[in-house]
């Protein structure tokens, strides 16, 4: 499993950053909920993935995961290098 945390340089919240783990069977979205307990969670396996875009700014790049009937997952505020590796592995998988 990898885990790619988005940059708090960039601007991710510093309590609450968008969490991206892959594993070898799926892509999980985690953001921790407002109150600090627990996490909210999106798990989309590479299967139901349609496409992966990146959307890159001057504050940092976001991650547009969509898939087929599965949900979207949307990462914001992660480094360029760490975007781009997260699009390489998912493309790898599908």
């Amino acid at each position: 499993m990898t885990k790619f945390i988005a940059s708090f340089i960039r601007g991710a919240n510093l309590i609450n950053p968008d969490t991206i783990e892959i594993t070898d069977s799926s892509v999980i979205f985690k953001k921790r909920k407002i109150y600090l307990l627990g996490y909210d969670s999106i798990l989309v396996r590479f299967p139901k993935i349609s496409s992966v875009e990146l959307n890159t700014s001057l504050i940092g790049t976001d991650i547009i995961v969509h898939s087929f009937g599965e949900g979207t997952i949307e990462g914001h505020r992660f480094a360029l290098n760490d975007a781009k590796e997260i699009q390489r592995l998912i493309e790898e998988r599908m």
